[in-house]
């Protein structure tokens, strides 16, 4: 059944149309989660190193106790832990041992599209009236006769002219980000989700709120049952 469960989880997380994109575990104790360990996201773009501090942002605005990388990984320098990649269990108890950390956010930039200017043509259509007059001959009163124009329609002309317009598409970036237990080694939380900016670290900052939101609604739902 766990197996189940966790292959369940991989397919919503991997295929966007599925909901939620967020997953909490339900038999977790998050009453013993009193500090957050924020570990360096993986990125492959330079444009997006750093993506954790977002995190960390909300996490203290939404009221948690966070242990920020620089000071994490400044900590696991000195005690020779290496933490590229994998997390053993035994990794993660040694980090909240030292740490006093109770749970590890870790996390990756699963993708990335830079912001780009693309460039169209345009066709604009234009119409332009002019009136229609013509000759006619009228008799005056004394009896001659005068010539003067009258207006019998409009004529329309039509034109196109084609002319290069750009545009731009926004950055788009996609984040996959995991609560993980020290002790167990276990993910007691996950969340996935896409968005597009106006630039890579306008996006990355909306998906950071929305997944720390996410994540504490779950857990105030959960907290009510």
């Amino acid at each position: 059944m766990k197996k189940y469960c966790l292959s369940l989880l991989a397919f919503c997380l991997t295929f966007t149309g599925c909901t939620p994109k967020t997953v909490i575990s339900r038999t977790y104790d998050f009453n013993q989660m009193q500090r957050i360990g924020i570990m360096s996201f993986e990125s492959s773009w330079s444009s997006l190193q750093g993506v954790e501090n977002l995190f960390a942002k909300y996490l203290i605005s939404a009221g948690f106790k966070v242990v920020e990388r620089a000071q994490l990984e400044s900590v696991l320098q000195e005690h020779n832990i290496s933490v590229s990649g994998y997390l053993s269990p035994q990794t993660t108890r040694e980090i909240g041992k030292i740490l006093g950390v109770d749970v590890l956010l870790v996390g990756e930039v699963t993708a990335y599209t830079p912001t780009r200017t693309e460039l169209t043509m345009v066709a604009t259509r234009r119409t332009e009236s002019r009136p229609v007059y013509t000759q006619d001959v009228m008799q005056l009163p004394d009896g001659s006769y005068a010539a003067y124009s009258r207006r019998v329609g409009t004529e329309y002309s039509h034109s196109s002219e084609v002319t290069p317009q750009e545009y731009t598409i926004n950055a788009q970036v996609g984040v996959i980000a995991k609560l993980v237990d020290v002790e167990t080694g276990e993910v007691v939380w996950i969340g996935s989700d896409d968005a597009e900016g106006s630039s890579a670290l306008s996006a990355a900052d909306y998906l950071a709120r929305v997944l720390v939101k996410s994540f504490t609604k779950e857990l105030a739902k959960l907290q009510k049952e």
